[in-house]
């Protein structure tokens, strides 16, 4: 087999970096109530760079995860990966690959979905948010992150 020229863990440090960052200022950006009650007050951000941080963890978490499917495939199957399972789902090429527990399937499905919405974005009017489809980028994030180390170590045990 030959050998991969990869960017993959650049991809992965990039996804993971962000999230630390956003992470520390979600923490920096929430202080206890002055009066001594329970409770935070979350300051305003106006740069909103927890949210831009977050949306660089979860962009980069797809194109690592894209690339380890890669990877990994191509080190299977060679050339033929591409041409069979190319345009496939996160948790149709996981699941060729032997990681098949449900939770990474889910939170595949969940990283697919939440990235293409992001990379993707359909504007909405003003005051018309679509039910149900709403997402809190930190939280998004966090679940992103997640995904990719167990779909790390579950393509790790697999192979």
């Amino acid at each position: 087999m030959t050998a991969l020229l990869t960017n993959s863990h650049i991809y992965r440090a990039i996804a993971e970096e962000a999230y630390a960052e956003a992470k520390r200022l979600e923490e920096e950006a929430r202080v206890p109530k002055p009066d001594g009650s329970p409770g935070y007050v979350i300051s305003l951000d106006p740069s909103r760079s927890s949210y831009k941080q977050s949306l660089i963890a979860i962009a980069f978490s797809g194109v690592y995860l894209e690339s380890l499917l890669f990877l990994k495939g191509t080190q299977r199957m060679g050339k033929r990966w591409n041409q069979i399972f190319d345009k496939k789902t996160y948790e149709e090429k996981l699941m060729e690959l032997g990681a098949t527990e449900e939770l990474l399937i889910q939170a595949a499905k969940r990283l697919r979905i939440s990235r293409k919405e992001l990379v993707h974005e359909k504007a909405s009017p003003v005051g018309e948010l679509a039910l149900g489809s709403t997402y809190w980028a930190q939280t998004e994030a966090a679940a992103a992150i997640e995904c990719i180390r167990k779909a790390s170590l579950a393509l790790q045990n697999a192979a």
